[in-house]
């Protein structure tokens, strides 16, 4: 069973109440009636998502952290009190439409899709599976302290494939493979952080496979760093069967994301979120953006993005609702 943040990042949200007035108390109370629970459950585990991974006050947060403000600096540009800034990022406080289009000016966001977040917007198939004539990717939803998500991706014609980030419960990650009945040829790493190698050790004794990690994170990986194949970078390219996988740098959120592409997909890590990105400050936070947009963004509207944390989108989806892509 999932722990900690996200059970009580969804109660929080339950309980949060519009103190501006205005028109959105109806839709803000209904989502927080959805929000109540984050995911649907299935024997224990957590199997589909029912709101994004960051809401309304995270994607706040991340956007005044990014670019150095206090919220003492945020409050006055958007003509609020620090105390409506801190309730804000605490779930305790969502102003009216009018406000939120000022905070977004102020931090530099689409109001309308920052709106949209606020109202609970949720991609249309988060939770789907993909599948084509060549290419079938499915998720767990994994606890390694906080959620996280894993991906078996497999190669139709061949039944080799690939683990994307093994974050936490390895036993799980093991089982999927093998009810997918694929052979494990890579272990991909989007990034360093604990929350997406947790289980990289034991899903490799089990599963073997070539390891991949970037170079500038490859020493975020312990002990764990003696089992990679190799540290890639921007244009590194690999044949998982026989589907072409090629890498794309998305640092910001650590020096050495990376995502990985192939055949109408793309493995975000935690350079992108549905509507949202993983946290970032200063250059790296700006880079960050900048590196999603003109690399993923960029693809085909259709490409499914299979992100580090919450659900499941797509490159049109995120064009037309993650405010930090205004």
């Amino acid at each position: 069973m999932l722990s900690g943040r996200r059970s009580w990042k969804a109660w929080k949200t339950g309980q949060t109440k519009e103190r501006f007035g205005g028109s959105n108390r109806q839709s803000i109370a209904v989502r927080g009636a959805l929000a109540c629970w984050a995911y649907i459950w299935n024997k224990g585990e957590a199997v589909s998502y029912t709101t994004l991974e960051d809401f309304f006050g995270d994607i706040v947060g991340k956007a005044r952290r990014g670019l150095g403000m206090s919220e003492s600096d945020l409050a006055g540009a958007a003509d609020l009190s620090p105390r409506d800034v801190s309730q804000i990022e605490s779930y305790d406080l969502t102003p009216d439409d009018g406000r939120i289009r000022k905070l977004a000016e102020v931090l530099g966001l689409d109001g309308r899709k920052l709106s949209g977040v606020a109202h609970g917007y949720l991609p249309g198939q988060p939770n789907a599976s993909y599948e084509t004539e060549k290419i079938q990717v499915e998720r767990l939803i994994l606890d390694a302290g906080m959620e996280v998500n894993a991906y078996i991706l497999k190669c139709k014609a061949t039944g080799k494939g690939a683990v994307v980030d093994a974050g936490g419960e390895g036993a799980r990650i093991v089982s999927l493979v093998r009810d997918m009945q694929v052979e494990v040829t890579h272990i991909l790493l989007t990034h360093g952080h604990g929350d997406h190698i947790g289980a990289l050790e034991e899903v490799h004794s089990v599963l073997g496979g070539e390891v991949y990690c970037s170079r500038a994170d490859a020493g975020m990986l312990g002990a764990a760093k003696s089992l990679l194949s190799e540290e890639i970078e921007e244009g590194w390219s690999n044949r998982v069967g026989e589907l072409q996988v090629q890498a794309v740098a998305l640092p910001g959120h650590t020096p050495g994301g990376i995502g990985f592409v192939t055949e109408g997909a793309v493995f975000s890590g935690d350079a992108l979120f549905a509507g949202s990105l993983g946290g970032a400050r200063g250059d790296a936070y700006t880079g960050q953006i900048r590196a999603v947009g003109e690399k993923i963004l960029s693809k085909d509207p259709g490409t499914k993005v299979f992100p580090g944390h919450g659900p499941i989108t797509t490159v049109g989806e995120e064009i037309q609702n993650n405010p930090f892509f205004a």
